[in-house]
């Protein structure tokens, strides 16, 4: 019995040593049930993709902002790479709620998710010290 279990458990143990490191949190919302979320800590950010045409710097030149998407959540956000910390963005929706947030001089930044059924734009504020004009995507 007992090198029966001992072969279970080193099976076991080969299989795992065989699965990719850092596999994919699953998702834990969907649609309208991600709004207002986290897309990392919902593990939405694991399938997430820049839709094309999304990336855009603000009039004056400075850090680009994208639309990320979910297909497993259905839920968008925004992005911002690293840029000193007077730079703000937002994803905001025709029929919802706006996120803005601030970069981060040490890592990207990103907004809290809406429900991507409405049409929504990503978009970077021009920093000029005294609250500047807003860059905008096209509506998706």
């Amino acid at each position: 019995m007992l090198k029966k279990t001992l072969g279970i458990v080193t099976a076991a143990v080969a299989l795992t040593a065989l699965l990719p490191m850092g596999t994919a949190q699953a998702a834990t919302c969907k649609g309208s049930g991600c709004t207002g979320k986290n897309p990392q800590a919902t593990g939405c950010g694991a399938d997430a993709r820049t839709l094309k045409g999304s990336r855009i710097p603000p009039a004056g030149g400075g850090p680009a902002v994208e639309l990320r998407v979910s297909p497993s959540c259905s839920a968008a956000w925004a992005r911002i790479q690293k840029a000193n910390s007077n730079w703000r963005f937002k994803i905001e929706t025709k029929k919802g709620p706006t996120y803005t947030e601030h970069a981060s001089p040490n890592y990207p930044a990103y907004t809290a998710m809406v429900w991507n059924s409405h049409a929504y734009r990503a978009c970077v504020e021009q920093y000029d010290g005294a609250g500047g004009s807003w860059t905008c995507t096209k509506w998706f």
